[in-house]
């Protein structure tokens, strides 16, 4: 048994069980056992696994460090990639870079020197940076001349005044809704079906979904100082005003709607921002229940009503 069929085979049925203690079982196709994508609430038959519909999802992306956590199904996957995540990914190599850190690919950009602009790539070594011009992304005369701009302003003992910047595009907002759709599916393996049912949820599934306009309230916390591995879930119970669901994955602190739905994701925003700062970081002292990271899908909520 693959990882798929168990982690099939253990959601479905506990799947149905919170459909029916919510009174909407009756919305399932017939008594057979599905297993719901997380994001879209689309269901699944078993033969989906076969099909290749039933996707292991990383959490936070592979690219920058998740490891296979649940089931999510082929769209919402891959759409994610390409909507979402691709934009957190580029972010995180432009923070890295202009931390001075090393980056693990080069990022696009254009150099100027002396009024001469040629295409190139720009990468962090950790150590410095490694600039270069890239063939056949220019014309062969404008490189020349780009290089020898640098070599005469370098024998005459001047500045060459160069200049380069970078030309990666990345929405800052599409990469917040990549780290709240990490953070809703860790929440989501931790608590289970019971959790992600609630109505409080719906605006952060509505965001998460193929095609969104990505304009959620900002319910994130960053803080540079963070450790990039750490990982943690709280309940948070003080302060009351951001009772929540807290998931820190390394700078990034995510407040999600707690089971009771005592807070709305608007209320959760407006707190949020009460408490961030003019560099757009967010402290504060949250005490409350740690829930245990899950590496695979935990379902604990609903194990606790079964």
């Amino acid at each position: 048994m693959d990882k798929r069929e168990r982690w099939f085979n253990e959601g479905a049925p506990l799947f149905q069980k919170a459909m029916q203690q919510l009174g909407i079982a009756h919305r399932l196709p017939t008594g057979d056992l599905y297993y719901a994508c997380p994001c879209c609430l689309f269901v699944f038959p078993y033969e989906s696994l076969a099909e290749q519909n039933l996707t292991i999802e990383h959490v936070p992306p592979e690219a920058l460090g998740g490891k296979g956590m649940l089931l999510t199904c082929k769209r919402c996957n891959n759409d994610a990639g390409r909507d979402f995540d691709s934009h957190a990914q580029k972010r995180a190599e432009f923070q890295s870079m202009m931390a001075g850190k090393g980056t693990s690919r080069p990022m696009r950009a254009v150099f100027e020197a002396s009024g001469i602009k040629v295409n190139g790539e720009a990468q962090s070594t950790g150590n410095g940076w490694f600039l270069q011009g890239v063939a056949k992304q220019n014309h062969p005369e404008k490189l020349d001349a780009h290089e020898q701009a640098l070599r005469a302003a370098t024998e005459r003992g001047e500045a060459p005044g160069f200049t380069f910047t970078l030309k990666d595009r990345f929405s800052s907002q599409r990469a917040d809704v990549s780290w709240v759709r990490s953070a809703y599916l860790a929440a989501f393996s931790a608590l289970g079906w019971r959790y992600i049912l609630q109505p409080a949820l719906n605006p952060i599934r509505q965001q998460i979904k193929p095609g969104s306009s990505a304009n959620l309230p900002s319910i994130i916390g960053f803080n540079p100082d963070h450790d990039i591995d750490s990982r943690q879930i709280l309940i948070v119970e003080e302060p009351v005003n951001l009772n929540s669901v807290a998931v820190v994955i390394g700078q990034y602190t995510i407040f999600l709607p707690d089971p009771w739905g005592s807070l709305t994701v608007e209320q959760l925003a407006e707190s949020i921002g009460e408490l961030r700062d003019g560099a757009g970081k967010v402290q504060c002292t949250l005490n409350g229940k740690i829930v245990p990271w899950p590496n695979g899908p935990m379902y604990l909520l609903d194990k606790m009503a079964s």
